[in-house]
C-alpha cells in the first residue's frame, strides 16, 4: 500500500473532531490559536484533540503495518553498532577524512 493512501485511510477514520483539527493544523497549517478562533473552541481543547488525533493515527497506522514499525525501522543493538563500526571504517580509509597533518 502506498503511504499517501495509508495516512489518507487512517485519517478518514477519525472521527470528525479529531479529524478536523489535525486537518486543519497539518493540512492547511493554521495555527492552534487560529484553530481555537475558528471553531470557538478553547485553546486547550485543539491542543487535545490535536494530541489525540495523532495518537490514535499513530495506533492505526502501525497496525495496519506487519511487524508494526520496529520491522521497518530495525535501527537496535546488535545492527545498530555494526553499522557505526562499518561507517567509521569507511571513514576512516577515505583519506579525505584523514586527521590533518599536524
Amino acid at each position: 500500500m502506498q503511504t499517501r493512501a495509508l495516512i489518507e485511510a487512517a485519517v478518514s477514520e477519525l472521527p470528525s473532531d479529531l479529524r478536523l483539527v489535525f486537518l486543519m493544523h497539518e493540512a492547511a497549517g493554521l495555527s492552534l490559536g487560529d484553530i481555537a478562533l475558528d471553531l470557538s473552541l478553547p485553546l486547550g481543547t485543539v491542543k487535545t484533540r490535536l494530541m489525540r488525533a495523532r495518537y490514535r493515527l499513530r495506533r492505526i497506522i502501525t497496525g495496519r503495518i506487519r511487524g508494526g514499525f520496529d520491522t521497518i525501522f530495525p535501527f537496535d543493538g546488535k545492527r545498530c553498532v555494526g553499522m557505526a563500526d562499518r561507517v567509521v571504517a569507511l571513514l576512516k580509509a577515505d583519506p579525505c577524512w584523514s586527521d590533518p597533518p599536524v
